[in-house]
């Protein structure tokens, strides 16, 4: 080992003629251009971890991946751009089975600017949707080509009684699967050999009118949820990928519902910032409640007039975001309520500003406004039904909101839950959102 000097020898200056001055050193080489990325339909699928595996088991040839999610963590949006990347890149043809002809349509919509290889199927007689230039064909003239990609979009039931050899599919995307039974899926696997079922755990189980009497105790019933059927019946087989942000909800209302309606689902919120303030310029809670005093039962004229009379102060309130400050209108507000006539009754109430949305939870499911007055689905009663208990029923309701929430409530509902058997389903679950509301601001 050569040992450098730990002092340097003197230098003979009168002997050593100076060092000559090297020659300068020549320009660094250009670095090579990094290359852009190449944009396909559906690239944005790589933007996340989540979703990028998602691609990458349906690319892969995964029989069956089960993708949960929660509200407003942007599933319409994973679907369209799943089947742009799969009919485009891998050249697959592949079918949409949305729930309501209204989530079909809006798929078709999300798919017209990315890609011209999709169509919508329609009934021949019905009035043609607004689908932003996604083609609409008849069922029965449905072909695919014969060759390379291609993207179907139709609900459930049109698929059920279409020829699978018709299309002849590689991959069944199914839109709001968990709201899909198992039976509907079964069904759906005779027109590919891949599923991809995307959907909210959360949910309204879906709507079984038949006896389902002796599949009571069976994980795996033809008339359960067909993700979680799925799962019961062939386990590690399903390649499952969880979502993790919404992108609707606020962080007040994600802490009100994750813990409630999502124990196996932790997400958090990625939303960006924004308010309302009213007319005093006082910035309005995410969260708010208003007390009624409601003994007619849940179609009380007070319950109903409180709804109306928010919104009616919401209209006047001013919308603030990154983008800057707006006036709230009719399209921007909801009424959420769980029977029929509370929402006809609110309509009615409501008939000079036709652009508010009212509906029940089953019609608004899979819709969002910036601010929603709920109407407590336990209002008026005092005997707590299975049905107005249900947990998917409160989760889609609490939920369909982007920057304010107001949740009318029964001022007696408090002590019926407390005198409800906790053994009765949905009451546990109830008694702890009931109780968090009453701590938000009152309105």
């Amino acid at each position: 080992m050569r040992t450098l000097p730990t002092t340097a020898p003197a230098a003979n200056t009168a002997t050593t003629p100076p060092p000559a001055t090297p020659p300068p050193a020549p320009a660094p080489a250009p670095a090579p251009a990094t290359p852009a990325r190449a944009e396909w339909p559906g690239h944005a699928l790589l933007d996340s971890p989540e979703t990028a595996r998602v691609l990458h088991s349906a690319w892969s040839g995964d029989p069956a991946t089960v993708v949960a999610s929660p509200p407003g963590a942007g599933k319409t949006r994973l679907v369209a751009l799943l089947a742009a990347a799969l009919a485009h890149r891998a050249e697959l043809r592949v079918g949409i089975a949305a729930q309501t002809r209204q989530q079909a349509v809006e798929i078709a919509r999300r798919l017209a600017p990315i890609t011209d290889l999709a169509r919508l199927v329609w009934a021949t007689k019905a009035p043609r949707p607004d689908t932003a230039g996604t083609p609409v064909v008849a069922g029965n003239a449905l072909r695919l080509p014969p060759s390379g990609g291609g993207i179907v979009i139709a609900t459930t039931a049109r698929w059920l009684y279409t020829d699978p050899d018709t299309a002849g599919l590689d991959v069944m995307l199914i839109d709001e699967s968990w709201q899909a039974t198992y039976a509907d899926v079964g069904a759906l696997g005779a027109h590919a050999a891949q599923v991809v079922c995307v959907g909210d755990p959360g949910q309204i189980a879906p709507v079984v009118t038949g006896a389902t009497g002796r599949w009571r105790t069976a994980p795996s019933g033809p008339h359960l949820p067909a993700p979680e059927a799925l799962r019961a019946a062939h386990g590690d087989a399903i390649a499952e990928v969880r979502l993790p942000h919404t992108w609707r909800l606020g962080p007040a209302t994600t802490t009100l519902i994750q813990p409630a309606f999502y124990p196996e689902l932790p997400f958090t919120s990625r939303r960006p910032p924004e308010h309302l303030t009213d007319t005093a310029g006082t910035v309005l809670p995410e969260l708010a409640h208003r007390l009624v005093a409601a003994p007619g039962g849940p179609g009380d004229p007070a319950l109903i007039t409180a709804c109306a009379q928010r919104i009616g102060q919401l209209l006047t309130a001013t919308h603030t975001d990154a983008t800057g400050q707006r006036g709230m209108t009719a399209a921007d507000l909801a009424v959420v309520c769980a029977h029929v006539t509370q929402a006809a009754a609110v309509r009615a109430m409501l008939a000079a500003h036709p652009d508010v949305l009212v509906g029940t939870a089953n019609q608004l499911q899979g819709l969002e406004r910036s601010a929603v007055v709920v109407l407590h689905p336990l209002a008026g009663y005092r005997d707590i039904s299975t049905f107005a208990a249900d947990t998917g029923r409160t989760c889609v309701m609490l939920s369909r909101h982007r920057t304010h929430l107001t949740v009318i409530l029964d001022a007696t509902t408090p002590q019926v839950l407390a005198t409800t058997d906790p053994g009765v389903t949905g009451v546990r679950a109830q008694v702890a959102l009931t109780n968090t509301l009453l701590g938000t601001p009152t309105c």
